[in-house]
């Protein structure tokens, strides 16, 4: 299996431990992990060797959504898949979080291990490894995200 270091931003530990948990339980890859209490946090606490990052919307100083725009605005990282886990369920703030924040996937909150490996499972390969690529620039859509479930 790969080793992939991810970025895990929630201002709950506990839903930062349910977020590693459930990674750790797909035995997809051997996750090392960086913690993060919000964005502003998530921004000093990242760095080059990141590779993927699960993230919160809703915390203090720094939502995820704008971690995700500042991230992005950095350039060079749209090869990082930013997954917005969140309680945050409506289609508007779904077509926020993926069009106007640079999110790729949106995982709601509770979620099971089974939800989150729908959701990542098409960044891994068969041996652990991240695919890495360039999103296209199209729009995303939070239906076509239930009919891939």
């Amino acid at each position: 299996m790969a080793n992939i270091k991810a970025l895990v931003v929630d201002d709950s530990k506990i839903m930062r431990s349910a977020v590693k948990r459930a990674l750790d339980q797909l035995m997809i890859a051997d996750f090392e992990y960086v913690e993060a209490m919000n964005g502003e946090d998530a921004l000093e606490q990242f760095t080059d060797d990141i590779q993927i990052i699960f993230l919160d919307w809703n915390m203090p100083k720094m939502t995820g959504v704008e971690f995700a725009k500042a991230l992005r605005e950095r350039g060079d990282t749209d090869h990082i898949p930013i997954i917005m886990v969140t309680a945050e369920k409506s289609m508007g703030k779904v077509d926020i979080a993926l069009n106007e924040g640079g999110a790729n996937e949106y995982l709601t909150k509770p979620f099971t291990a089974d939800k989150m490996h729908k959701t990542i499972k098409r960044y891994f390969d068969d041996s652990g490894n991240l695919i890495t690529g360039k999103e296209k620039a199209e729009k995303k859509s939070f239906f076509s995200n239930i009919l891939k479930s």
